[in-house]
């Protein structure tokens, strides 16, 4: 039934024209059948009723009286004047325009291509009915205040897909069996939750304030462009997939992402995705099998606030990790695929560990993992590379046999096993290893980690590695694993705050000098240890000393199975630097008993004097028992050892305020040898 009351009718056009104070009550059909019919109103809104308005021309409008769309009376020109009733657009062939409106429920039908404008907004049912093949030009809304399915726009025939969607005003729902595919933009505001049981796709661009459940086998695929997750998304389950070369997601501050306690709840990142995590990201399934990343995407954990990142599990590892803003911890294991970042703060493990399988490591503004740090090695003979980054931008390990494992447990400001408060780097790194391995290992440590107070002659110059034991044993044993040790160090005044300390050639087993026991510290001591001669060479040579340097007054030294030579040049190293210290060469020398053991005294002109430090308590201790007489006349310049004890050649002088010489012992002399010092 219908009832119009004060209307003008323009035979001609076919529109409705209700003017004044005129009324509509449309109990039935109202057909528009001519192409350009138009329902033109005046009325107030509250005086039109309507069961179904059916535009069968190619461009049907709703208008005011003066033909215009945008009027202020014009049906469905603003939400306070949508068009009641239903909206049916049918035409069996040509094409037809559906008009941008504010509409309650819109239904397109019949076989004719549909173009939907810009700006189709839908309160309450959108339905399809045997349509042909619909474009739509813009804005698509769903924004009912109650409870909205959307519908399905698969983009499986013709240009059958929403344009730009956007959801208000109220909660929406997609239908298991529903496919919803946009191809642009994607938009829900804050009134707007999303209960998706079928399969979204994103185009482009997405801002989502609602909130998304996916839940009932449900997939949400993200877009090419930036995805901003607003408000929480929480897969229950079913799938959220960022395809393969799909854009940036950001979970922003306030929003978490929650993947629920379900096998059948899952995220997949695809090849080169990225998502950002300035909220929170969580997955409550305890196995976290349920979660895939490529190799090439990459997680960004960049809030401001410190966060916590989800752990991972062995087999479903991240790709590539970052971090960077605040300081991170994490909800467990973490393990990675490919690379990681880590910026501004440190990351924090303890309890659990970070492992990665190869793939670079990265630190900016002296960032560090805080605690373990696993390197992963399934086929060593592979390996593109021989070194690898751990903790900090400065701690690496440089294998020449790798290990299927090795991890670095570092705590930057922690006690190492053995420490000396007075001569150590307050830095704990623990090694542990499956496999045999050996490497060259260099650590970082930072000016937080240094001594309050150096002892008397320690400092960073002094540096050495130690194999350090823990309670009861707290034993530490100075490691020097070749000939000529390798130590490299930068002291924090020539670094740009992270210093570092290097050697090459150990191990987790052999000689007490080059191992580092599974479970053991590397213990970094800037104390006066005795230096060790462990080659025949000159005194002023560092490659005759385990700690590659010569020895200083200060120091003890010990002389056991090598010939070691001051004052002049031989064949045996050919080393021309002259002593550092003549008149003062160490603090106490002890010569043992092994063959070849001799401390050999020679002269260059007038470099010809030498003395152990002039003081009292000094002493030189030799014991070794030569086997035979050892020629003065001329000094050996050769390369074979002299096994004589203490050696003092013509034109030479040697002071030592003690000399201990012990039972058999052997001392040459055909030179000055001047025993105890004047009071």
């Amino acid at each position: 039934m219908l009832m119009v009351t004060a209307v003008a009718m323009n035979v001609s056009a076919q529109d409705l024209v209700n003017t004044g104070n005129g009324k509509v009550t449309n109990k039935g059909v109202i057909k528009f059948v001519e192409n350009t019919g138009a329902f033109k109103n005046d009325a107030p809104h509250a005086n039109i009723t309507n069961n179904v308005i059916e535009f069968q021309g190619t461009s049907n409008v709703f208008t005011d009286v003066a033909d215009n769309p945008s009027g202020t009376t014009a049906l469905g020109n603003v939400p306070e004047w949508r068009v009641p009733g239903l909206v049916r657009y049918t035409r069996p062939s040509d094409a037809q325009r559906v008009q941008g409106r504010y509409y309650t429920r819109l239904e397109v039908a019949d076989s004719a291509p549909k173009t939907v404008a810009d700006k189709t907004y839908v309160s309450d049912t959108y339905r399809i009915e045997n349509s042909g093949d619909r474009t739509y030009e813009g804005i698509f809304g769903y924004d009912g205040t109650s409870p909205q399915e959307l519908t399905s726009e698969s983009g499986l025939g013709g240009t059958n897909r929403y344009r730009h969607l956007h959801l208000l005003n109220g909660p929406k729902r997609v239908d298991g069996a529903a496919i919803v595919h946009i191809s642009n933009e994607f938009f829900s505001d804050a009134q707007s939750p999303l209960r998706n049981e079928g399969i979204m796709r994103w185009g482009t661009s997405s801002q989502e304030y609602g909130g998304i459940d996916i839940a009932g086998g449900g997939q949400l695929f993200t877009g090419t462009g930036q995805s901003d997750l607003f408000a929480n998304v929480t897969v229950f389950r079913g799938n959220l997939v960022m395809p393969d070369g799909a854009g940036l997601a950001i979970v922003h501050d306030g929003a978490v992402l929650l993947i629920r306690d379900d096998a059948a709840a899952r995220l997949a990142l695809g090849a080169q995705s990225q998502l950002d995590v300035v909220g929170g990201f969580r997955n409550d399934h305890g196995p976290l099998s349920n979660t895939s990343f490529h190799p090439t995407s990459l997680v960004n954990y960049i809030s401001t606030r410190p966060q916590v990142m989800q752990a991972t599990a062995a087999d479903h590892p991240y790709g590539s990790l970052r971090t960077a803003r605040s300081a991170k911890t994490a909800s467990g294991d973490v393990y990675l695929a490919s690379s990681l970042s880590v910026n501004d703060e440190n990351v924090t493990m303890v309890p659990y560990t970070m492992s990665m399988t190869r793939g670079t490591a990265s630190y900016t503004s002296l960032a560090e993992v805080v605690g373990a740090m696993r390197r992963v090695f399934d086929n060593p003979a592979n390996e593109p590379t021989r070194r690898f980054t751990y903790n900090n931008a400065q701690t690496f390990v440089e294998f020449d046999d790798f290990p299927r494992a090795l991890t670095l447990d570092v705590r930057p400001a922690t006690d190492p096993n053995a420490f000396d408060p007075t001569t150590d780097i307050r830095r704990k790194v623990t090694v542990t290893n499956d496999g045999a391995w050996r490497a060259g290992v260099r650590i970082g440590y930072k000016v937080s980690d240094m001594p309050t107070q150096w002892a008397a002659g320690a400092g960073e110059a002094l540096l050495k590695m130690y194999n350090a034991y823990a309670p009861p044993d707290n034993r530490a044993l100075k490691l020097s694993p070749t000939v000529p040790p390798t130590y490299s160090r930068v002291p924090l005044a020539q670094s740009d705050g992270l210093a570092y300390l290097e050697l090459r050639g150990l191990a987790d087993t052999g000689l007490d000098n080059a191992r580092v026991d599974n479970g053991n510290d590397i213990l970094l001591r800037g104390a006066r240890d005795i230096l060790r001669a462990i080659t025949s060479g000159r005194w002023s040579n560092p490659n005759t000393w385990d700690e590659g340097r010569e020895p200083e007054p200060l120091d003890r030294v010990i002389i056991d199975g090598f010939t070691v030579h001051a004052g002049y040049v031989r064949t045996i190293d050919n080393y021309v630097i002259r002593e550092k210290y003549p008149d003062s060469m160490a603090t106490s020398v002890l010569l043992g008993t092994t063959p070849n053991t001799a401390l050999v005294f020679g002269s260059e002109g007038a470099f010809n004097t030498f003395s152990l430090v002039p003081n009292e308590r000094v002493t030189l201790t030799t014991n070794r028992v030569a086997p035979g007489i050892v020629p003065m006349g001329t000094m050996d310049t050769g390369s074979n050892p002299i096994d004589g004890g203490l050696v003092v050649y013509p034109q030479s002088t040697f002071l030592a305020p003690n000399l201990v010489v012990g039972r058999n012992a052997t001392v040459f002399n055909a030179g000055t040898l001047i025993v105890g010092v004047q009071p």
